[in-house]
């Protein structure tokens, strides 16, 4: 395991990065918009994107 602030079950390199992400897309009002219904737009802002692509890279070392 890392020494870090998110405990993790897991000892791989991409659970960091999707914790980051998910951490970010819970609290950012752009990530997690809805329409009415209730279903997530799937948008994502400048950080996320940067999230997103960091959890994609890590995932595949």
């Amino acid at each position: 395991m890392t020494d870090n602030v998110y405990p993790s079950f897991f000892d791989a390199p991409w659970v960091d990065a999707f914790v980051h992400l998910a951490d970010h897309c819970i609290t950012c009002a752009t990530c997690s918009a809805m329409d009415e219904e209730g279903t997530n737009l799937g948008l994502l802002c400048a950080e996320g994107e940067r999230l997103n692509e960091e959890f994609r890279q890590a995932r595949r070392a």
